[in-house]
C-alpha cells in the first residue's frame, strides 16, 4: 500500500479503491462486495476483510472501522429541476455511480449556478425568469454525466470473461499508459474538475463577432490565468481577484469607455499592457482587443473584440439585470 496516494485493486470479481485520508493510517475504502454477500442485507465489515486481504495483501490489518455501510447502485434523473419555488440539485436531481468522482462536484456546481441567479433576484432586483436557466444549464450536464458514468462503471464490472480479463490485465496499464500523455493529464483533470464544462448552449451565451476561433467563448468558464492589472504591477491570480457576488468585465488591449454606466451589478477589471501579460493571453487563446463579462460563477456571458457598452447594457436587460 502507498501512502498518501488512491490506491487501486482490480481484482476478478470486482475492485477496492483506498483513498488517504488525514494521517498514514487513515483510509477511506469503496468497492464492490463479494459474490457470496451480494445479496445480503446486514452484511458486516468484518465479513468483507478476507476478500479485501485476498487482493490488497494478507499483511493488511484493520484496527477499527469507522463507519461501514452497503448501497446499490442507480442511474437516474429528475425530468425537471425546477417547478414553480421548488428547485432540486445534487443527489435529489441525478444520482449515479461514483465512477468517475464527479458526483460531489456535480452537486456543488448545481449549488453555485443556482445560488447566484438566486442572489441577483434577490439582492439585484434581477428578474425572477432567471432561475430558469438553471435547469436549463444544468440538466444536460446530469445527463451527460449519467451517460459517460453509466458506461465506465457497466465497464469496470462486468462480469463476463472479457470483462474480467480487461479489468485484471489491461485497464491498469492502459490508464498508465494513458497518464504519461500530457494532453490526457489535462483532459483527466479538467473531467474530474468539471471546469471542462461549458453552457454554450445556454441563452444567457452570447458572442460577438470578430473573436478568433480559438479564443474563449461565451458559456466557457474563463480559463484560470495571472495577470497585472496595473502598469508596472503586481501579477494576481484572476479568479482570486474576481467578485464572484457580481458580473466582472474583462477588458484586453483597450480601455473600458468612460461612459460605460454599469451600475452595482458589473466590477470592470482592465487588464494592462506588458509582455507577461501578453505571454499569458496568448497561452488561453486571447489575441489583440478583447472583452469578455464573466457571470458570479467565472462562465462567460458576452464576448466581444471591441468593448459595446451598448451590448453590454443590451444583455444586461435581456436577462432582467438592472444597471
Amino acid at each position: 500500500m502507498k501512502p498518501g496516494e488512491l490506491n487501486v485493486y482490480l481484482w476478478a470479481d470486482g475492485f477496492h479503491l483506498f483513498f488517504p485520508m488525514m494521517d498514514k493510517y487513515r483510509w477511506r475504502v469503496i468497492g464492490i462486495l463479494p459474490k457470496a454477500l451480494r445479496h445480503r442485507d446486514n452484511v458486516t465489515f468484518n465479513e468483507v476483510i478476507p476478500a479485501i486481504q485476498q487482493e490488497a495483501g494478507t499483511d493488511l490489518i484493520f484496527k477499527q472501522c469507522s463507519w461501514f455501510s452497503t448501497y446499490r447502485i442507480y442511474h437516474r434523473i429528475a425530468e425537471r429541476f425546477r417547478d414553480r419555488r421548488c428547485f432540486l440539485l445534487g443527489d435529489a436531481a441525478h444520482i449515479h455511480s461514483p465512477a468517475g468522482a464527479q458526483g460531489m462536484n456535480t452537486g456543488l456546481l448545481d449549488a453555485y449556478n443556482l445560488a447566484w441567479k438566486f442572489a441577483l433576484v434577490v439582492t439585484c432586483d434581477a428578474h425572477v425568469s432567471l432561475l430558469d436557466t438553471y435547469e436549463q444549464e444544468r440538466i444536460p450536464v446530469a445527463k451527460r454525466l449519467l451517460r459517460t458514468t453509466d458506461k465506465m462503471f457497466q465497464v469496470i464490472v462486468a462480469d463476463d470473461w472479457f470483462g474480467r480479463l480487461f479489468r485484471t490485465r489491461i485497464l491498469a496499464r492502459m490508464v498508465a499508459f494513458a497518464m504519461t500523455k500530457e494532453w490526457v493529464r489535462k483532459l483527466a483533470f479538467r473531467t474530474i474538475s468539471q471546469i471542462g464544462i461549458h453552457y454554450r448552449e445556454s441563452t444567457l451565451s452570447k458572442n460577438l463577432p470578430g473573436l478568433p476561433e480559438d479564443a474563449p467563448r461565451a458559456g466557457d468558464r474563463f480559463p484560470w490565468t495571472k495577470l497585472s492589472f496595473h502598469p508596472n504591477g503586481p501579477i494576481e491570480d484572476l479568479f482570486a481577484r474576481l467578485d464572484d457576488t457580481r458580473f466582472n468585465l474583462l477588458v484586453f488591449g483597450q480601455v473600458a469607455p468612460v461612459t460605460l454606466k454599469m451600475g452595482d451589478i458589473v466590477r470592470a477589471h482592465t487588464v494592462s499592457e506588458s509582455l507577461a501579460n501578453e505571454s499569458e493571453q496568448k497561452r488561453v487563446g486571447i489575441a489583440g482587443c478583447a472583452f469578455y463579462l464573466l457571470r458570479p460563477d467565472g462562465h462567460v456571458g458576452l464576448a466581444g473584440k471591441e468593448v459595446d457598452a451598448a451590448a453590454i447594457k443590451s444583455y444586461l436587460t435581456t436577462i432582467h439585470c438592472s444597471t
